[in-house]
């Protein structure tokens, strides 16, 4: 009797082995399969926000750059330190036009020159000159330093005036945003500060906003005191809960701060929003601390989210891209459910089907796959979005956006690269400076709309006289042009001048206020060095020199350096 209990026993331990077992490679599996979901949504995210960043990056430095630019225009320089100096009604007249003309470049709202006292002497708006300036009243770390040798950009501030919203009603306080850079003397001292007042709702929003993924996911900024520095894309939610007001925008109205619960399912914050603690998200990032973190947090809507961050000490702000968890984990939450569902049929089957939860796993994983798969896809579509946009952003950074040909920064570095390509090689390098005769009076008398068509079509000419790839046309400002020509001595540089010379006599370009014909003309200074003697400086000097003596000879002729 004894010897029957027992054969009877040792089949039913089997069962509970097996299901036990099954237990275990289940519960194995949905912890692998939720560590590798959050590793991958972590990727996902990270390429987006270096991404977005990188695109940040070089628009700042393409503003910045235009910025140097404006700031070492003499007659800005010359303008301010009037201005600094005392009351001048002509001279803020003439700046403002000056300014004006910047400021229709790239759709930016307005300009400060700022004293040393931090008081504004020059503005678009009559009202603004005389009080302190507004981005001391509230950014004043970063003007100091703009004080202190600095070209940098300022994150979001509340208007001092009123600005035009996208419906095209003015309000008050609205986000706006600056480049500032130290206007120095001739002695190199600073002597104050110009400013470019940007639009926010331009490329500085817009980029951030190429960082939306899914249904939930954004990319937003926010500085070091844990203020949003661009546009939510939740607002119309943020007015609803109540977080900001039925006029407000969120950019500078909301603080990246946890309410302590989930505003989408109806809490309310019991703490005031200046004594709620920052969100796990922007207390990292302040702190330094950019590891990866793999599990979920509360963002500033109290909603569990899943992030990358970094903290950007050029542009001055932290950035994050975030997506709410629920969205981000579906694929896994579903993949869950349906192990779970397995499980409970294996239970019921027991033996009879224990190898149909594997067959059920691999069946989900290969659905989380595809979902991981969708979302990859998404965020390469994001990617290819910006790259296009990082290209575009190159493109306006090296090119003249009047004449479309190379301009001052592209000739640049293209020059430093030329120079020391020649001096290996042992060869020839030549420049040519290239000014359009009598342009003031062609502008005052045809109009600036008629001036600039001359300009491109005159740019066009002397782009259509080249015939070598390695030469570089570029306009280096106003009506001058420089031509620089790699591997080429004196006397085939001389050439090419003549060339261009006579191909803009020939497109008989009407001047009738033109003091050497009744077309347009150009006066070509022409300059050649080689071995070591040849420098960036050096080679500038002579083929200014040569253009000099051109206009001085009578203009409308090629004049070669001589070294005299």
């Amino acid at each position: 009797m004894k010897q029957k209990n027992a054969k009877f026993t040792a089949p039913m331990i089997f069962p509970p082995i097996f299901l036990c077992l099954i237990m275990l490679a289940t519960w194995v599996s949905l912890v692998y399969i939720e560590t590798d979901s959050k590793q991958n949504i972590h990727k996902s995210l990270d390429t987006v926000l270096k991404i977005t960043e990188e695109a940040l990056q070089l628009w700042l430095d393409g503003r910045l750059d235009d910025l140097d630019y404006v700031v070492n225009d003499q007659a800005i320089i010359d303008l301010s330190k009037t201005l600094l100096a005392r009351q001048d009604s002509l001279a803020l007249s003439q700046l403002r036009v000056l300014m004006g003309n910047q400021l229709s470049k790239h759709g930016d709202q307005g300009f400060f020159v700022i004293a040393p006292n931090r008081v504004s002497v020059a503005s678009m708006r009559d009202a603004n000159i005389g009080t302190e300036n507004l981005i001391n009243q509230q950014r004043k770390a970063y003007l100091d330093r703009v004080f202190e040798g600095e070209t940098l950009f300022i994150p979001s501030v509340s208007s001092d005036v009123p600005l035009m919203t996208k419906s095209g009603e003015l309000r008050n306080k609205q986000p706006t945003i600056f480049v500032a850079a130290p206007i120095k003397d001739e002695r190199h001292i600073i002597i104050g500060a110009l400013t470019l007042r940007l639009n926010p709702m331009a490329n500085f929003s817009r980029i951030t906003q190429l960082g939306q993924i899914g249904q939930s996911g954004e990319t937003y900024a926010f500085d070091k005191r844990g203020t949003l520095l661009t546009k939510s894309r939740f607002t119309e939610h943020l007015r609803t809960a109540g977080l900001i007001g039925k006029n407000e925008l969120s950019m500078l109205s909301i603080r990246v701060s946890d309410p302590g619960g989930n505003t989408l399912t109806g809490f309310k914050p019991t703490q005031a929003l200046q004594d709620r603690p920052l969100t796990l998200m922007a207390q990292q990032t302040i702190a330094g601390n950019t590891a990866a973190y793999l599990e979920s947090y509360r963002d500033y809507r109290g909603v569990p989210v899943f992030g990358a961050w970094t903290w950007n000490d050029h542009l001055g702000m932290g950035l994050t891209t975030e997506i709410d968890a629920k969205e981000a984990l579906q694929p896994f939450v579903l993949t869950r459910i349906v192990i779970l569902a397995v499980l409970v049929v294996v239970i019921i089957l027991m033996i009879g089907l224990v190898f149909i939860p594997l067959w059920f796993q691999e069946r989900e994983k290969r659905a989380l796959k595809q979902h991981r798969d969708a979302l990859e896809q998404t965020v390469h579509e994001r990617t290819q979005a910006l790259e296009e946009a990082n290209n575009a952003l190159k493109t306006l950074s090296e090119v003249d956006a009047l004449t479309q040909i190379a301009n001052r920064r592209l000739y640049d570095q293209t020059l430093v690269t030329a120079i020391a390509a020649s001096k290996r090689a042992s060869q020839a390098m030549s420049l040519m400076i290239i000014d359009i005769d009598f342009f003031k009076p062609f502008n005052d008398n045809y109009g600036h709309d008629k001036g600039d068509i001359t300009l491109k079509q005159v740019a066009q000419i002397i782009a259509n006289s080249l015939t070598r790839a390695t030469d570089l046309v570029a306009r280096y400002g106003g009506e001058e042009f420089v031509v620089l020509m790699p591997s080429t001595d004196i006397a085939g540089a001389q050439h090419f001048a003549k060339s261009i010379k006579d191909n803009i006599e020939q497109s008989a370009i009407e001047h009738q206020f033109s003091s050497v014909a009744n077309f347009v003309t150009a006066s070509i200074g022409v300059a050649s060095l080689t071995g070591e003697a040849l420098n960036d400086i050096d080679l500038f000097k002579q083929a200014d020199s040569a253009l000099y003596q051109a206009k001085k000879n009578g203009r409308n002729r090629v004049v070669v350096f001589d070294g005299g």
